[in-house]
């Protein structure tokens, strides 16, 4: 069963390896071959009993692998992977094999070792250690073919167990049957049955090593795992077949490669985890940006639909408004027909003034209509904002001239603030029209509009209406989408307006004005402070 592609671009066990991932495995196994060679002819030689040496090496083994174990059983609950979960028990037997071998070790904690150790018996822990982790890589290569497992918690739980379970029959076969097994050492010296037993034991690192080079194709971990083989292989030659016995050059040399060996996997399993965060890091930062232009084309969308449905409330009064000049326009052009017929050119004249006058008229209604509904990219410019309220509260009136009262109120010397003026024509429009409404059931129909400047390099505008005002539990949620008072409203329009204030650095909200009804305010900023109330924003 193949992996996702997504757990092969991730995955130590899924990746396939690279031209340059081969060079740098062929690089480590060059130089251990050389150090190998070079350490050979030297490893009967004998050294200083350095003892403080055999606690460092177990611990740092214990450490590693143990490390390793963690990394691979958590691919395991990801991956629900056969193949890891007998590879990582291999790390957790190594482990486990480390520790106790450390313990029996001769006169490291007691004169015979801990653990009832016998004189054979860390010999025997040694060759049981260094021949059951190959026997784990070989089962690791055959399984990853394998279909996935079912309970792979279940799974772990019960490998770990079984794994405990295996080094302490060793353990007691080691010590208390240690009458049972043949000598492998004796004055520190090795005997003629280590030979066959340790030829045994780097028989099978030689069987681990070709089944992996024979599974294709090779994965990342299949590629150091070869290494770690071929390290291991090079350990048991020089400490258990070309050395004579403890503390020689052989005994040193061969549990470094062992070092080697422990560590390699967990190396190469860390900078992949390293490089795992930092391309799942980009690709966050590149889904977050994906998502904030998709809102923003989203945003953009629902300010034209907003635009659209008030656009199709103002149908009826902009036919209303617009046939006014239409039919002016018609008399004063019969009128001037007539005139002209007549001979009284200077009152013809006259007339088609006026004409082109409501025409004039006619042609901004439209206008406005049409800029308003224009769906452009958002673009701002340092822009008057009292012909954009002037521009924005006169489409709003449309046709309602004669039943809402609305008076304006601008600073003096209010300046140009930095806007997208379609936009912010949509934010007035929507509170605006909301004050005309609220005002229906008022017995004083009047909208107020004024602006005025605020603190730090702001503009504030102000629509009041004397309508009813706002109940409490309505106030808490009337910047939310989909919160709305009207039967056949959508929701939208003040959430709406809240966005677009945001993005320009602004802020809106509502209070309760003294005299009654209901103020919306926002604020903008001035064009020379648009750069502070953009980096304020974000």
């Amino acid at each position: 069963m193949g992996e996702p592609t997504a757990e092969r671009s991730v995955f130590l066990s899924t990746l396939p390896a690279s031209h340059a991932e081969r060079r740098r495995a062929a690089l480590v196994v060059g130089v251990s071959i050389a150090v190998f060679l070079a350490a050979a002819p030297f490893a009967r030689v004998k050294l200083a009993e350095v003892w403080a040496f055999i606690p460092t090496y177990q611990s740092a083994l214990l450490v590693n692998d143990l490390i390793t174990v963690v990394l691979l059983f958590a691919q395991v609950l990801i991956l629900r992977s056969p193949a890891l979960l007998v590879l990582g028990s291999g790390y957790l037997f190594s482990a486990t094999m480390a520790a106790v071998h450390g313990l029996s070790f001769p006169r490291l904690f007691s004169p015979n070792g801990l653990l009832d150790a016998g004189p054979q018996t860390t010999a025997w822990l040694y060759m049981i250690w260094h021949g059951g982790f190959p026997l784990a890589v070989i089962a690791y290569a055959l399984l990853r073919s394998h279909r996935r497992l079912e309970h792979a918690a279940l799974a772990i739980g019960v490998a770990a167990v079984s794994v405990i379970a295996g080094v302490g029959a060793a353990t007691l076969l080691t010590t208390a049957g240690h009458d049972l097994l043949p000598p492998l050492l004796v004055d520190n010296r090795f005997t003629p049955a280590l030979f066959i037993v340790v030829g045994a034991v780097w028989s099978l690192s030689l069987v681990a090593l070709v089944v992996l080079w024979r599974r294709r194709p090779h994965s990342v971990l299949d590629v150091w795992l070869m290494v770690v083989m071929w390290a291991w292989l090079l350990d048991v030659a020089l400490s258990s077949m070309l050395n004579a016995g403890r503390f020689d050059l052989g005994f040193y040399a061969g549990r470094l490669y062992g070092l080697l060996a422990g560590s390699l996997v967990l190396l190469v399993l860390l900078i992949e985890s390293g490089a795992t965060y930092a391309r799942l890091a980009a690709s966050f930062e590149a889904e977050s940006q994906d998502r904030v232009r998709q809102l923003r084309e989203v945003e953009s969308e629902l300010i034209h639909i907003s635009r659209l449905t008030e656009l199709g409330q103002m149908v009826s009064a902009l036919a209303h408004e617009v046939n006014q000049p239409l039919s002016a326009i018609g008399t004063y052009v019969r009128g001037s027909l007539r005139l002209i017929q007549a001979g009284d050119t200077a009152k013809a004249i006259e007339a088609l003034h006026k004409a082109a006058e409501q025409a004039t008229r006619a042609s901004n209604i439209v206008e406005r209509l049409r800029r308003f509904v224009k769906k452009d990219e958002s673009h701002r410019t340092a822009d008057d904002l009292h012909a954009t309220i002037e521009e924005a509260a006169a489409l709003a009136m449309l046709g309602n001239e004669a039943q809402v009262r609305l008076t304006m109120h601008f600073a003096p010397e209010t300046p140009p603030v930095m806007i997208d003026r379609v936009q912010i024509a949509q934010v007035l429009l929507n509170l605006i029209r909301n004050a005309i409404e609220a005002t229906q059931v008022a017995e004083r129909r009047e909208i107020a509009v004024g602006t005025r400047l605020a603190d730090a390099g702001m503009v504030e505008v102000s629509v009041i209406d004397s309508g009813p005002g706002l109940p409490a539990e309505i106030r808490a949620k009337l910047f939310l989408p989909f919160m709305t008072t009207k039967p056949s409203g959508m929701g939208l329009g003040l959430s709406i307006c809240r966005s677009i204030v945001d993005a320009h650095g602004g802020r809106i909200w509502v209070t309760d004005p003294p005299e009654g009804g209901t103020a919306f305010h926002f604020t903008l900023a001035a064009a020379a402070d648009a750069p502070a109330a953009a980096a304020r924003a974000a």
